[in-house]
């Protein structure tokens, strides 16, 4: 009833103003009310993931697995064990890291540490899960998280800005416990108690990102409105990152491929659809794609693999279906909110053949919702 007295109310503003009440009124304050309060296409309807689980059988031996993956030369590292597996070692995660941030030369991480899958338990003061495909540090103090994200989820910028600040977080935690910081007088540890060290937050997804139109790879960084869209234009903090990678629009050939951040995209798009893949010469890249190879995977491996890629069937059926009902429901509540409008505007004395142009409909349907 919110919405129907929100229109009266502003109708009433017109009347009180002495304005004639014509169609483009009446249209003007049910668009403005009704039809930009639904986001452009978000019809699905929310979707309980634990509840998916259930909705198949698990695999739960390595030759029901392997089946899953007959005739296929690797693992979709698109998905998230082949993708962790992918880049487990500390020479394939340097050289993967070093290509997507386009770290060179002085700048080039040398070498880090790094956890896969790792759980955070944040206190908030209720305790909050965060789930880390891959985290890094260098030895120069970066900390660095990287997500595969196959699926697009409602809100999917929201969680990588909350993905993000735990990041933060959990970087300035390890910044104030390092030796270093430690050791130094207090007086000083109060002067930079805010110092913060530099993060990245590495975001590949396999589905169009809305605000990535022409380009396969961005970098999100905070800046100031007034100095956005002048030439140099550069960020006011330069430590903390976003790097947002579309697969879905990168396209190089094989044979175009010029740079390592060119050969680890064409993997990670590619490899699990293909026979062959380049030749890379290059043992970082071929080890690294040994761990995703169907034959010599291990075990746990394509079991883990082999139950992700059942799931996103199941989530991907999930949204197909959601989608639908969503759009049946929007269908009806819009139909309901516009009878019930139209009957607040009757009421107002609104002539019918006012309504029923602006509407879209015809006077004696107008007359029908009357009744």
């Amino acid at each position: 009833m919110r919405l129907f007295s929100v229109i009266l109310r502003k109708l009433e503003i017109y009347k009180k103003k002495r304005a004639k009440i014509s169609e483009k009124s009446v249209l003007s304050i049910w668009t403005e009310n009704v039809s930009s309060s639904v986001k452009d296409g978000d019809f699905r309807v929310n979707i309980d993931d634990e509840c998916l689980f259930e909705t198949y059988d698990r695999v739960n031996d390595v030759e029901s697995a392997r089946k899953k993956f007959e005739g296929q030369k690797y693992l979709d590292p698109r998905c998230d064990p082949a993708f962790r597996a992918l880049l487990d070692s500390e020479d394939a995660l340097m050289n993967f890291l070093n290509a997507i941030l386009h770290f060179e030369g002085e700048n080039a991480i040398q070498s880090l540490t790094y956890t896969v899958q790792q759980d955070e338990i944040f206190h908030l003061p209720e305790p909050y899960r965060v789930k880390f495909d891959i985290g890094a540090r260098t030895r120069a103090g970066k900390r660095i998280d990287v997500e595969m994200q196959k699926l697009k989820l409602n809100d999917y910028i929201d969680r990588m800005m909350i993905y993000n600040a735990f990041l933060l977080l959990r970087a300035k935690n390890d910044y104030n416990k390092d030796i270093g910081f430690r050791n130094i007088p207090d007086a000083k540890k109060e002067k930079f108690r805010y110092k913060l060290p530099e993060i990245y937050s590495i975001w590949i997804m396999d589905h169009p990102v809305q605000f990535m139109e022409n380009v396969y790879r961005d970098e999100i960084g905070l800046y100031n409105q007034s100095s956005i869209g002048r030439v140099g234009c550069v960020p006011i903090s330069a430590k903390n990152k976003y790097i947002i990678v579309d697969l879905t629009k990168f396209n190089k050939l094989k044979d175009k491929l010029e740079t390592d951040e060119d050969r680890w995209l064409y993997i990670l798009k590619n490899a699990g659809s293909s026979s062959s893949l380049p030749e890379f010469d290059n043992p970082t890249f071929e080890d690294a794609l040994r761990r995703i190879e169907c034959d010599t995977a291990s075990d746990e491996l394509l079991i883990r693999q082999a139950n992700m890629k059942d799931f996103l069937y199941a989530y991907s059926d999930a949204i197909d279906e959601s989608f639908e009902k969503g759009v049946e429901k929007q269908r009806i509540d819009g139909e309901k909110k516009r009878d019930n409008a139209i009957k607040s505007l009757l009421s107002q004395k609104v002539a019918p053949d006012v309504i029923a142009n602006a509407f879209g409909i015809t006077v004696e349907q107008v007359l029908g919702i009357k009744e």
